[in-house]
């Protein structure tokens, strides 16, 4: 018999999966392949296949997305916060699948889904455990939004079951050589005792000559990297909020009270802000306690609200029914008929300043309006509706200006400023080598470490002893990955680390016998075989996913759908 799990699971698993999405869960773009529109160019849309899915589909990219989020907070208790983590997640997700699906692999049944449940992670309790309350309490929270797809989430356990059984049997044991185990156990339990000298090098100031003929030199050798890239032209449209409030009919007293209850936290919040503002005299603000906020208080917040969203719908529509229009009419851009709508609907061009796919995100409009751009051309020049910081906008693409290379006297300050950085860390580095011939003759001839860097006026820091696998804090990882392949008595050569070049100096090294039955042994052979498992498991899974890629690829050259 199915238990409680199951039974609650079912009755209140359809609401599940869009609170998640509306409340924790981070949306991300799907960025595999091309979507078709009516203001994009059309031709430039083809289908994806991938084990069976179009990856270029949002609607069925849309429906493995919300799986592979509800998997995430099943399994981990966390969303995905990586867009890069979430595409990998979501391929892995499907080659997976048909893998499965493909050795026949069963579904779990009621007792074992039930087991399963008991698992996850988004139901374990403050002690890691499974607990009744952490369940009820994460269905219950969620469970009052209507518009979840029905039998989601335990499609999504179902799945989640089959796929542990892949990765199991993916895995593998995990093979390991004693040698290896060895090796790492001696690395972590290795005793060093170290001394580290160091040079600033914001400190450092080279005498550099900058003439025109060493800018010019410097500028020929590098003049790709002057280059100014592609640069878009365009200029937009505005359907300003504003000018639509007044084809907004005054909500009704239901509508009003519908909005508040569905709000009545964030009104009373800012009703109760506005209330305590401190600029307000104290003789103005009562002196008990401040009622309750009622409905009637937020009323003309609540109604400016309303006919606020509404003005923003209509603005919205109009520009869409532009777009719409320039494309179903087929009018050119700069045409007779093109400034003759524009005339209609009041509208003007605002010209934008030319741009590069970089300078994107440093402009005042908002990234997607401006991306849309390098998706246009001449014969689909209008971009979708976009909201802007009050309306809506749409991009009208003129052109595009090449790449081009600017003469040097167009880039004199930049070329001198490049080249000063670029001479200073040459003579760093030089000045490194330097630093360190001088300190091993000073070695050799028996001056102490610390006595013969600090001549050379520089910062020594000791460390105390200690163990590879509990190096102090203030020691770089530099300077620990060095120390392990020196000996006792060995001076590095200077390391750069952040803004600091390094000398690293082993007072004394000392790497420890391990006999066979070492406990730290034991967890050496235990991590690594699970690593060799982990590294097995991901590169069987990506040739998994570059295969179904290859067949696509190849199906795409015989013109197969």
């Amino acid at each position: 018999m199915i238990s409680w799990i199951q039974n609650h699971l079912i009755r209140h698993g359809r609401w599940i999966f869009l609170t998640l999405l509306a409340v924790i869960i981070v949306a991300f773009v799907f960025t595999i392949g091309n979507t078709p529109g009516c203001t994009s160019n059309q031709s430039a849309y083809t289908q994806q296949h991938f084990y069976g899915y179009d990856l270029n589909s949002p609607h069925e990219m849309r429906i493995v997305g919300e799986k592979v989020s509800l998997s995430a907070m099943l399994n981990t208790g966390r969303p995905i916060q990586n867009e890069s983590h979430f595409q990998a997640q979501l391929t892995s997700r499907i080659a997976k699948l048909h893998l499965a699906d493909a050795i026949g692999m069963p579904a779990p049944n009621a007792r074992t889904l039930e087991h399963y449940i008991k698992t996850r992670a988004a139901f374990r309790g403050p002690e890691g455990q499974f607990s009744r309350d952490a369940y009820t309490r994460f269905v219950d929270m969620i469970e009052s939004n209507p518009r979840i797809s029905q039998g989601l989430l335990v499609t999504v356990l179902e799945e989640d079951y089959q796929l542990d059984q892949i990765n199991r049997v993916l895995a593998g044991p995990g093979y390991v050589l004693p040698s290896e185990a060895l090796a790492q156990t001696q690395r972590n339990e290795t005793f060093l005792k170290l001394t580290t000298a160091a040079i600033g090098y914001t400190d450092f100031h080279p005498e550099i000559t900058s003439d025109e003929a060493a800018l010019q030199a410097y500028y020929t050798a590098n003049r790709d990297r002057y280059e100014i890239p592609e640069r878009i032209r365009a200029s937009y449209l505005i359907f300003p909020t504003h000018q639509y409030r007044e084809q907004v009919l005054a909500p009704d007293e239901a509508s009003l009270r519908a909005h508040f209850i569905a709000n009545r936290a964030r009104f009373v919040a800012a009703y109760e802000a506005d209330r305590s503002d401190p600029q307000v005299p104290e003789v103005d603000r009562p002196e008990s306690e401040p009622s309750p906020v009622t409905f009637e208080d937020v009323r003309a917040a609540v109604a400016t609200e309303l006919i606020t969203e509404a003005a923003q719908r209509l603005a919205n529509q109009a520009a869409q029914d532009f777009a719409y229009t320039l494309y179903r009419k087929e009018i050119k851009l700069d045409t007779a008929a093109f400034h003759e709508l524009l005339a209609s609907a009041d509208l003007e061009l605002i010209e934008i300043a030319p741009y590069t796919a970089k300078e994107v995100a440093h402009q005042a409009l908002p990234a997607k309006l401006l991306e849309s751009a390098f998706l246009l051309s001449e014969s689909r020049y209008f971009s979708d509706a976009y909201a802007l910081e009050d309306g809506f906008g749409v991009l009208i693409y003129t052109g595009r200006i090449a790449p081009k290379i600017p003469e040097f006297e167009a880039v004199a300050a930049i070329v001198r400023t490049d080249y000063t950085a670029e001479e200073k860390r040459r003579q760093f580095s030089a000045a490194g080598e330097r630093l360190s011939n001088e300190l091993k003759l000073k070695l050799d001839a028996g001056i102490p470490f610390v006595d013969a860097a600090e001549a050379l006026d520089l910062t020594v820091t000791a460390h105390a002893g200690f163990k590879v696998s509990e190096p102090p804090r203030t020691l770089s990882q530099a300077a620990l990955q060095q120390a392990q392949g020196m000996s006792s008595g060995e001076l590095s050569p200077m390391l750069t680390s952040g803004d600091r070049g390094i000398f690293v100096y082993v007072e004394e090294k000392n790497v420890p016998e391990i006999a066979a039955d070492d406990e730290m042994l034991m967890q050496s052979q235990d991590f690594l075989k699970r690593y060799a498992s982990y590294i097995s498991s991901n590169a069987l899974v990506s040739e998994l996913i570059a295969r179904g890629f290859e067949q696509q690829n190849a199906a795409a050259e015989r013109n197969e759908p």
